[in-house]
């Protein structure tokens, strides 16, 4: 495993040092809910996205009208979002690799009021984590960085659409809505060019994801869930050609977690019929699924199934042990019986464990199954929180 931390502070102390609050608000190290102090103190995915620390900022409460390629770019008066890329590669000799691209944005404050006159002065933080599975020689590469959003150095807009930080960005390119990605780390790299398959598909109820029985514990969430893809992707002295599908997910909110949710298993998995799953499922504190857990069945066409707790099992059939502590799942049966649909999802390797800020698991499956009598198979991207501390 490699790793390339830029600016690999921690976030209370990459805060201070640059002095990214805005004028009226310091570090506190207490976690008394304010938005910085989440950060700060925060070791779990969970904790950075918890119903604490919402006032004054919008809050997802009831469904809304989409609009793209609008809704690509930014949503400041909702305290975090993220541009969540994740694919399986391969190149011609036979090699595959994994990858996952994600920018978050965090407010600090409801407001960018400031009181001296500054390009440096902000209330948005972006953090951006990046990682590649070389799935042929078991190596997992993972690297983060961390700015404000302020002097270029990091941001989004949304005509045309771009996120950034730093020289890792997820940019628009040509009329069609294509777009281009591109980060590089310490020994690794990618630029690869995506062109959507699929329009995006709406989530939950007409984009509204509830994650809680409490008002605004939501998300607005939607998904691209095949994008082909191909370009660069370089490891050490050595670059590859490479080519095959990317999926996007797109998430705002203000909180969207309980006080008594651990974290949440993702997967979201491409299949060999031209169609899509997603599925999320949230976890208790006390181990039990919660049953706001849901997803999405897309079919080849682009038309959706909105799947409720009840409609889907998940065994897990095997665990992995982190050497730094936690006990990750690593092998999944998933059966809809309302759809006819049954798999099995086993990881492409077994170490596909980000060390960030926080630590979680991230990383490209293989699928095997069947729907409606018929075989199929896929790959897809697994993400799992809340299983190791910090």
């Amino acid at each position: 495993m490699t790793f390339d931390v830029r600016n690999s502070l921690s976030i209370a102390a990459l805060f201070a040092v640059i002095g990214i609050f805005p004028v009226g608000c310091t570090e506190n190290t207490e976690t008394n809910g304010e938005p910085a102090d989440l950060l700060a103190s925060g070791s779990r995915l969970s904790e950075l996205l918890s119903d604490k620390g919402f006032a004054g900022y919008a809050r997802a409460i009831e469904p809304r009208v989409f609009s793209f390629p609008g809704d690509h770019g930014p949503h400041p008066d909702f305290r975090n979002e993220w541009w969540y890329v994740t694919g399986n590669l391969d190149e011609p000799g036979g090699q595959r690799f994994g990858f996952e691209l994600t920018f978050f944005r965090f407010s600090l404050t409801p407001t960018d009021e400031v009181f001296i006159e500054s390009a440096w002065r902000t209330n948005q933080v972006y953090v951006a984590h990046f990682a590649i599975s070389e799935v042929s020689a078991d190596q997992f590469h993972v690297g983060q960085r961390l700015s404000r959003g302020s002097g270029g150095l990091a941001g989004a807009v949304a005509d045309p659409f771009r996120v950034w930080l730093d020289d890792w960005a997820i940019d628009e390119v040509g009329p069609a809505g294509d777009w281009r990605l591109r980060a590089h780390g310490d020994g690794f790299g990618l630029e690869l060019d995506l062109v959507p398959l699929k329009k995006p598909i709406l989530n939950g109820e007409n984009g509204l994801s509830r994650k809680s029985s409490e008002a605004g514990n939501a998300s607005y969430y939607y998904s691209i869930p095949r994008l082909r893809s191909s370009g660069i992707l370089s490891i050490a002295d050595q670059n590859y050609a490479v080519s095959g599908l990317s999926w996007l997910d797109r998430e705002w909110s203000s909180s969207a977690l309980a006080k008594d949710q651990l974290g949440w298993d993702w997967f979201a998995l491409q299949l060999s019929d031209g169609s899509e799953l997603m599925i999320y499922q949230l976890r208790r504190n006390d181990g039990s699924i919660d049953v706001h857990s849901a997803g999405t069945r897309i079919d080849a066409s682009g038309n959706t199934i909105h799947l409720q707790h009840k409609d889907v099992s998940i065994t897990v059939t095997d665990y992995w042990d982190s050497e730094r502590g936690g006990r990750y799942p690593a092998g999944w049966e998933i059966s809809i019986p309302s759809l006819d649909t049954s798999f099995e999802v086993t990881p492409a390797m077994s170490d596909q464990e980000l060390i960030t800020n926080v630590r979680y698991w991230e990383g490209a499956v293989d699928v095997s199954g069947q729907t409606g009598g018929q075989f199929v198979d896929g790959r897809g991207y697994v993400e799992l929180t809340g299983y190791a501390e910090n």
